[in-house]
This record gives structure tokens, sequence and C-alpha cells, in this order.
């Protein structure tokens, strides 16, 4: 079983989104997280996992969107979402730091609260962290992330900041930059291959002119061949445990 733990295909459109499935299903992709970012985005994840037995939501407020819309009683209208067979991870959340960015105050507190929220409803999480490493360690120990299933989504830290998060029970989601990043690629190696999974972060790439160069699940492969390469197993191998790993998060 073939899964793409974390991306954001509810935001394609509808003929881009096509194109997707299709190509999805015709590689063997069996399941696909569509995790939102606003309450307005995770709304339209679950529509979307209501229209394909391959997809699955993801529900959560990303850093970066505190302020796109209301956040009035956010976690009250979150666990409405929650409440839905097909809603079956706490994401997107986390802290992002740069030029511009939300308060980190802010964005602390809501980082706590929806751990919180999948902790309450044994949820697993995927969390997003830029440029705040050191924060977030902080807020995933006091909340005792341990005591539910996480993923640190779309990797790209250090061995340090990798040996932390596996040391507080976090696995580790690799997406396409280590292709290309030989030090990412290097601190990858290292890691336990039981505490790997992967993912695209999916979404749609208009600034891309040549629609087939568009990241999407299908590269998935592209992931698994480059895995099998750094860790000298073959590729069904590196398949069977990153889905184990994976169906282990997601209870499936």
């Amino acid at each position: 079983m073939l899964i793409d733990i974390h991306t954001h295909i509810q935001q394609f459109s509808d003929k881009d989104l096509d194109i997707l499935i299709n190509n999805s299903r015709f590689k063997n992709i069996d399941l696909i997280i569509a995790a939102g970012t606003t309450l307005t985005d995770s709304t339209k994840a679950l529509e979307l996992a209501n229209n394909y037995n391959e997809i699955y939501a993801a529900v959560g407020v990303h850093p970066q969107n505190i302020h796109d819309e209301s956040t009035d009683n956010y976690i009250a209208k979150l666990e409405k979402l929650i409440q839905f067979d097909k809603t079956i991870m706490i994401s997107e959340i986390g802290l992002d730091l740069q030029e511009n960015s939300v308060d980190i105050k802010l964005q602390r507190k809501f980082f706590s609260e929806q751990i919180n929220l999948a902790k309450l409803h044994h949820l697993p999480t995927a969390f997003h962290v830029r440029n705040a490493e050191k924060e977030a360690i902080k807020i995933i120990k006091s909340e005792k992330i341990n005591e539910i299933k996480s993923v640190a989504h779309y990797f790209s830290g250090d061995y340090q900041y990798a040996k932390e998060l596996l040391d507080n029970g976090v696995f580790i989601s690799i997406a396409k930059p280590f292709l290309r990043d030989e030090n990412l690629s290097s601190t990858i190696k290292k890691l336990p291959l039981d505490r790997l999974v992967i993912e695209t972060d999916s979404y749609p790439q208009y600034f891309k002119k040549n629609r087939t160069r568009w990241t999407e699940p299908k590269d998935l492969y592209i992931i698994l061949e480059k895995l099998s390469s750094i860790f000298q197993k073959s590729k069904e191998e590196i398949k069977e445990i990153i889905s184990d790993n994976s169906k282990y998060i997601l209870s499936i």
C-alpha cells in the first residue's frame, strides 16, 4: 500500500484534479491525505475526501494562515469536521518564522491547542516547522506529543533536529527536496527506516508552465527510488517498510 501522507490536492482546479487522480491511479497510489490550511480549506479537503475512495482528510490551521479568515471558536469548528469518518489526521499545524510571519506567541498558542485537539480525539498529527526548530521541540515536549502518533512534515533539517524529533516519538516525512540536496540526503541516510514516511506536499504549481512538471502523488515513486539507493535496499522492500509505517500512524 503506497500512501502520500501529506498533500494539498483540494486546492487543485477540477480539471487539474482529474489529471492528478488519473495519474495517481495509473501509478497505483493507494491513499492520499489532503491537509487543510484554514477552516475553509479543511472543509474543502473533507468534501474532496467524501468524493474519492482513496482520499482522506486532515484538518487544521497552518501557522502562516492564522489571519486568513476568522478563527473564532476554531477548535469547536475543527471538532465538527473531525466527526466525519474520512477525517483521520490533524494537519497542517506548526510554526513558521519568516519575514511578516504571524506573531510567534499566537503561533505557539495555535500549535499547542491543535496538538491537544489531536490528543483529545486520539488522532495523529502532521506538523510544519520552518526556521523554528528549537521552538517546535519545546512545544512538542511540553505538550507531550509522544502520547499520540505524529509526523514532521516535509523534513529539511539537520541530524540533531531529526534525533530530537525521533526521541520524542515523531516520525519523519521525506519529500522531493532530498532528491537534489546531498546534505539532506546524508542526514536521512542516518535515520532508521522504520521511522520514515513519504509525501509529495502536492499543490497547484501554476508557476510551472509545463503542467507535466507539477508535483503530484505519482512522484512518490521517485522518492522511493532515491531511498532505495541511499539505503541500498530494493524498492519493494523500502515500499513495504514505508507503507507499514504510514499504516501504523493512520491506524489503517
